[in-house]
């Protein structure tokens, strides 16, 4: 087919690059910042090599035809097909992945075992992109597993830290009781049908592929931190080092959320019915997310309870739109996902430098920060801003773009919906603001002078904030390029 090798390319990009990595720091040099650039080398070479694929995603006549695809066709055959949500995943895993490869240039050059570091960073990115373009459950199991297992490893990275190892290990226990039961959940549905290839093409599904559509709900679920499964994601997010807490809340566990999509409509969970669970999870992650975030006390954990109520604004986007077969919707959830990265990439990325330079950890350690370093102080303000839905930011044009397509479908858990979304946006401000207000407070005692931040800390923090408010003032192209996913998702629901 045509465009066919350009689906596997990137796959082998990584995974080449990561033995690359390793074998480049044990045989000739383990310098931090060589380390780095060659990552992100091998990042942006990934990046380029989906670009052939974006001309051959969109508007699909149907869930299984018209579409780049690599593999075996026969029976029993595994491949990747390249669908139009799946490429805008994997074009921000990558994007923010080179920038926090950039980042890591400086940032990781206290730790040791950088040698480990940037690869398991790769096998992650792997995994996730494999994962999203994975056609047959098999292999999308697979993938999965490759970027769960580098992101326990990769929590845990400090392994000095008895708080990095607890993390690692909570991670690791409840990531297996997903991976267990996404298993089980396969062989439920091989059991009935035969075949793991999707889009089942059986007809109605029968009681094992119901089961096992249950067990892949509870699996992805737990992965993609789905309240009430969301309990590893606070401590394994305020644990890891930061340049690692931006991949796993930036779009780790959206990953895992549009994987969940593809296989329940894959095999035969009605549209409408998918769309409407979400929705009422959605309510439970917005609240508890917002509730809980509003009493910590480390900032870390604060965006981390903040990314749960973030995922939960996507869900309901995303849900509204499968039950009603809305695409604006749709769309408005994935560009929801792409702000998301952005914003919450760049206040991890901010927290990191303030921890780097002057060990701040808790909120208050973070008093002085503008008269220290503005640029820091400037760029953490715009992406708790955008995260709060200030306009004219990303955040805001994600959350005007949701509720407008909310408001196009009816019924009493829309509108319900709709107010506990306004709710919680504004139940938000009493974090996000006041922790804006203690970056620009000054601190009790003398505040010494300004600190020249690396230039390879800074370079991504310009580039995420000029991003924002790029989104912000240019939301168009962002949601146009979201249109194909939405045309996918709701043909696979067909």
């Amino acid at each position: 087919m045509t465009g066919s090798v350009w689906v596997v390319l990137p796959l082998a990009c990584l995974t080449g690059g990561a033995l690359a990595v390793y074998l480049v720091a044990r045989l000739w040099t383990s310098r931090n910042d060589r380390l780095a650039l060659f990552t992100a080398l091998v990042l942006v070479a990934a990046l380029g090599m989906l670009a052939p694929l974006f001309g051959l995603t969109q508007a699909p006549l149907s869930a299984a035809e018209g579409l780049p695809t690599w593999g075996y066709f026969g029976p029993g055959g595994a491949f990747l097909r390249a669908d139009a949500g799946a490429l805008v995943v994997a074009c921000v895993a990558l994007g923010l992945g080179t920038l926090v490869t950039i980042y890591s240039g400086r940032y990781l050059a206290l730790d040791r075992r950088q040698e480990n570091y940037y690869p398991l960073l790769l096998l992650l990115v792997t995994g996730l992109v494999g994962m999203v373009m994975a056609t047959d459950l098999f292999n999308l199991y697979l993938f999965c597993e490759l970027m769960s297992v580098a992101a326990y490893v990769l929590v845990a990275f400090r392994r000095h830290l008895d708080t990095a190892i607890e993390a690692g290990l909570k991670y690791l226990v409840m990531g297996s009781v997903g991976t267990v039961t996404i298993l089980m959940g396969l062989s439920f549905v091989y059991r009935e049908t035969g075949t793991l290839v999707l889009p089942l093409m059986m007809g109605a599904p029968g009681p094992w592929t119901r089961a096992g559509t249950a067990c892949f709900l509870v699996g992805f679920g737990i992965k993609s931190a789905v309240v009430p499964l969301h309990t590893w994601l606070p401590d394994a997010h305020g644990r890891a080092p930061s340049s690692i807490s931006t991949m796993l809340s930036g779009i780790v566990v959206q990953s895992v959320l549009y994987a969940l999509l593809k296989v329940c409509l894959g095999l035969g969970f009605p549209a409408r019915d998918l769309g409407t669970l979400l929705m009422v999870l959605s309510l439970f992650n917005m609240t508890l997310g917002n509730a809980l975030a509003l009493v910590q006390t480390y900032t870390k954990r604060l965006l981390a309870y903040s990314t749960i109520a973030q995922l939960g604004y996507i869900m309901f986007s995303l849900g509204i739109g499968l039950r009603y077969a809305l695409p604006i919707a749709i769309q408005a959830g994935f560009f929801l996902l792409i702000a998301h990265a952005a914003m919450k990439g760049l206040a991890f990325l901010c927290k990191g430098v303030c921890h780097f330079y002057y060990a701040a950890t808790q909120i208050a350690d973070l008093r002085g920060t503008a008269a220290r370093m503005p640029l820091v102080a400037m760029a953490f303000s715009v992406s708790l801003a955008g995260l709060a839905g200030v306009p004219p930011l990303a955040g805001f044009a994600g959350k005007w773009f949701a509720l407008s397509g909310g408001l196009q479908a009816s019924g009493v858990l829309v509108y319900l919906g709709l107010v506990i979304f306004l709710l919680n946006s504004l139940l938000a401000l009493g974090y996000y603001l006041p922790l804006i207000g203690t970056l620009f407070t000054s601190q009790t005692s003398e505040v010494s002078s300004q600190i020249r931040i690396s230039p390879w800390m800074a370079l991504p923090l310009v580039i995420l904030g000029t991003l924002i408010l790029a989104i912000g003032f240019y939301p168009g192209p962002w949601l146009d390029w979201t249109a194909g996913a939405s045309a996918y998702l709701l043909a696979l629901g067909r």
